[in-house]
């Protein structure tokens, strides 16, 4: 009886091993410390950021909890000394979720042409690496073109932009994503304008703001 009944717990057991290691990957049962801290760290996020002022604009959190999305910062930046603006998305989740969705799926799906191959962008001497892209709406009564800058991050601090970020973050128990979406003219470059002028001011911000003590 003890030789058939020994195999048998030993299966439920691994059954139930294999249960909670994917409940504690999903966060079935609560967020991991990682992720707790990662969203606690959501509230130090600066409204103002050098020469620019931050204005909250309105989401709806059930949309992001449907892709994943535990937390988010959503606002406009607008320069107080030359009146130009950007947007700004900060998400955090599990890596798995937060690792996709990226404009060239996003604003694609919303009537957008991706104009140009995607490319990587850095400033000197920061500590961020960004994917850089332009899109436009020809067929929009005005037609827009956007340059957007997007990138991903464990700490907040250090911003990455793999190849392959679904296979670099899916297993991050906590991970930001941000995009920098400006509306430019046609032919303006990312790295002579507006968008880099912000990055330039952010990243220090943020590393002032989420660095550890």
């Amino acid at each position: 009886m003890a030789t058939t009944i020994k195999p048998a717990v030993l299966g439920i057991a691994f059954v139930l091993g294999i249960g909670a290691a994917h409940g504690y990957w999903t966060d079935r049962w609560a967020p991991s410390p990682d992720l707790q801290r990662s969203l606690a760290r959501l509230d130090r996020f600066p409204m103002d950021v050098g020469d620019w002022r931050g204005e909250s604009i309105a989401y709806e959190p059930e949309d992001m909890s449907r892709n994943g999305i535990l937390g988010c910062v959503f606002r406009k930046y607008r320069n107080i000394r030359t009146g130009e603006a950007v947007s700004l998305l900060l998400v955090c989740g599990r890596g798995g979720p937060t690792s996709v969705h990226t404009p060239d799926v996003c604003y694609t799906a919303a009537g957008y042409q991706q104009t140009s191959a995607q490319e990587r962008f850095a400033l000197g001497g920061s500590h961020g690496e960004f994917w850089k892209g332009y899109f436009s709406q020809p067929r929009a009564v005005v037609p827009k073109r956007l340059q957007i800058l997007w990138s991903w991050s464990r700490d907040g601090v250090t911003w990455s932009a793999p190849d392959g970020p679904r296979y670099a973050f899916a297993r991050y128990p906590a991970l930001y994503k941000m995009y920098i979406v400006h509306e430019s003219p046609p032919q303006a470059k990312i790295e002579d304008g507006t968008s880099a002028e912000f990055l330039a001011n952010l990243l220090p911000a943020l590393e002032s703001a989420f660095g550890d003590p």
